[in-house]
């Protein structure tokens, strides 16, 4: 569980973070602000505790505002109930047993219980979507950088590059997020099929 729960802050936090520590690593130097020797001059150590502990902290900062751009492109947004129609229309024998409307945190629950192994497995999904989404914001904003450097930079076709593949990859990452995710609540779902008494729980419980 301990290894579960550092890749799910891995994905979550740490990558996002680390593309954020490079974005503004990068704009410093272009803005002669700091010096990359006098960084590397710094011991190996140093340096990758630093860049883990930096990465893990803005990955935080930056969690909330990745959750506003979430929510400020609806586009390919599926929700839960578009997760349990879908999986309804893959399999009609659920239609109507009650873990399908339950809580999917419950549902979470009940498959740690169940078996560790699959819960692991839905929370790696989990751990890459919300690792796209957060990742998504350092790529907005690096292509802000591409654009301002597009205008005003000497090398405009190397920034026009630029910032035409960040734009592909910004708007894949938040496809491709959305799709993980979809995915884990069906996973969510389809494993909570096989569960026995499932049902009477939610049912006793929605009594």
């Amino acid at each position: 569980m301990t290894l579960a729960v550092g890749i799910f802050d891995l994905f979550t936090y740490g990558i996002p973070g680390a593309l954020h520590l490079s974005l503004i690593i990068y704009v410093l130097v272009r803005l002669d602000t700091i010096d990359l020797a006098s960084l590397a001059s710094a011991p190996s150590a140093v340096q990758v505790v630093a860049a883990a502990v930096a990465s893990y902290l803005l990955g935080h900062l930056a969690y909330p505002l990745s959750a506003l751009l979430d929510k400020m492109t609806p586009r390919w947004n599926w929700n839960v109930d578009h997760a349990r129609l879908d999986f309804v229309a893959r399999v009609p024998e659920s239609q109507g047993r009650p873990f399908v409307q339950a809580d999917t945190s419950l549902l979470l629950a009940a498959v740690e219980l169940h078996d560790k192994e699959a819960a692991g497995e839905i929370t790696r999904l989990q751990g890459v979507a919300l690792m796209l989404r957060n990742s998504a914001l350092a790529l907005l904003f690096a292509l802000v950088v591409a654009v301002s450097e597009l205008v005003a930079g000497p090398d405009r076709v190397l920034s026009g590059g630029c910032a035409a593949l960040l734009l592909v990859s910004l708007v894949a990452a938040v496809r491709h997020g959305r799709r993980v995710r979809h995915r884990d609540r069906l996973k969510t779902l389809e494993i909570c099929f096989w569960i026995p008494d499932i049902d009477e729980r939610f049912h006793s419980r929605r009594r």
